[in-house]
């Protein structure tokens, strides 16, 4: 199975190359990486490059950024029981630990999205808990219009100066309004447009999970999967220990191949290239993360520089003042097949292939969902066996991760040849995928 990311409770020097270029500043640490240093003469090359971004990792703050949180819940009738029960537990852990200057609206929707409680600064905790202690399940799931409602809310105090977020909480199919995977990725990206982004949380196996994920990743924030409806305030309780962690947001990264070198692609993410620039956005980096973004491109021979990064972003850790860094990925051609063999980057090459396996299963989920299980069930083992071949020389830390994801691969190709396909592995499966495609695993 694939590492578990943390909960987290309320409550060296190095080198420089003709190939690797780190930049630092306060907050963030820049490596450009391509997988091999060198390149073998005669004709261009593909080059994978690896830009990382990670934050440091401060045990203590003297500050951090106000929030501007909405929650919005599905109180659809399938959210009757335990589901509602633990959702409203979550909604008042949140607001119990919610400071002096941040902002909390609740909205419900099931028929229908509701103001519950308006956007305010929280005052009388104890009134806003009641309120949300009252609510109930029953009707349909309007959940564009929850998540628009939501949205409305943020809007009223929206600032630079806060982090503005919507918490979108359902277990359900959107049934009333809008509910395309299209339609809701699109009101994802025009609320990251003016600085809000959306975290989703499916409860269950009757939930659309393209539709969650796809709303999660236009903005740059979570998804969660959540069988265990238990978990539920915990999940509550690590959203807001990211938001309350933050070291840099507003991430801006650009990516610039010179003249001759052609971009073919990010791996795993839907932002392309006009012409030689490339551009991908971050949200935010929590204190002690590293999120990192691999691009695939030509290198005609002859050629030493494969791109320049610039990355731009707002300094958390020092008063949100703006921060930024730059590097470059840089590569030399030889006549020893030997020099550009051992030239590699096994450690690039390794997440490199972890990255491409998550691919493999978005492709084996479009099998699956066709009907072609066997075909499906193939595909996940070819992808465990190209893992296993293309890590074998990385290091200790990522050999144990291979091996896990192979084991996991292996194992979920089984499942697939003896017909084991329903909601439930399916949405594991896509989990999985998002969680690598999305760099937002956690460190132990």
């Amino acid at each position: 199975m694939l590492p578990m990311m943390k909960l987290i409770p309320f409550a060296s020097v190095l080198a420089v190359s003709l190939a690797l270029n780190s930049s630092f500043g306060e907050t963030l640490r820049l490596k450009v990486e391509p997988d091999h240093d060198c390149l073998l003469r005669g004709a261009s090359r593909e080059v994978v490059v690896k830009i990382d971004l990670s934050a440091v990792d401060l045990k203590k703050r003297s500050r951090r950024v106000p929030l501007n949180i909405a929650v919005v819940l599905d109180r659809s009738g399938s959210m009757s029981g335990s589901k509602i029960e633990k959702a409203r537990q979550g909604a008042m852990e949140l607001v119990d630990h919610l400071a002096p200057g941040d902002l909390f609206s609740f909205i419900t929707y099931s028929d229908r999205a509701d103001v519950v409680i308006a956007a305010q600064e929280v005052e009388d905790k104890e009134v806003i808990k009641r309120k949300i202690e009252r609510i109930h399940a029953a009707g349909s799931t309007a959940l564009y219009a929850g998540v628009k409602l939501g949205a409305e809310e943020v809007k009223k105090h929206l600032s630079s100066n806060r982090i503005n977020r919507v918490i979108l909480l359902s277990d359900g199919l959107a049934n009333i309004g809008p509910s395309s995977t299209r339609d809701l990725r699109g009101l994802g990206n025009a609320l990251s447009e003016q600085g809000i982004s959306v975290t989703t949380i499916g409860v269950g196996d009757d939930y659309n999970e393209d539709l969650m994920a796809g709303l999660a990743e236009a903005s740059d924030a979570n998804y969660y999967y959540v069988k265990d409806t238990e978990k539920l305030p915990q999940i509550f309780a690590r959203e807001f220990g990211e938001l309350t962690t933050l070291a840099a947001r507003d991430i801006r990264i650009e990516i610039i191949c010179p003249d001759g070198v052609k971009p073919i692609s990010f791996l795993g993410r839907p932002e392309t290239f006009a012409g030689q620039k490339g551009s991908v956005r971050l949200s935010n980096l929590t204190a002690g993360q590293d999120r990192y973004v691999f691009m695939r491109c030509i290198v005609p021979e002859g050629t030493s520089e494969v791109a320049r990064v610039n990355v731009s972003y707002l300094d958390e850790l020092n008063g949100g003042n703006s921060g930024s860094l730059n590097g470059k990925a840089l590569v030399r051609f030889v006549n020893d097949d030997e020099t550009a063999r051992k030239s590699l980057r096994a450690d690039v090459v390794a997440q490199k292939e972890l990255l491409v396996t998550a691919v493999a299963k978005d492709e084996a989920l479009a099998s699956a969902d066709a009907g072609k299980l066997q075909e499906a069930a193939q595909k996940l083992a070819a992808s465990a066996a190209a893992l296993a071949a293309k890590c074998k020389d990385a290091s200790p830390e990522f050999q144990s991760q291979a091996q896990q994801e192979i084991e996991n691969l292996q194992r979920r190709s089984r499942e697939l040849q003896q017909g084991q396909y329903n909601s439930s592995s399916r949405k594991s499966l896509q989990n999985e995928s998002w969680t690598y495609r999305n760099s937002k695993m956690q460190q132990q």
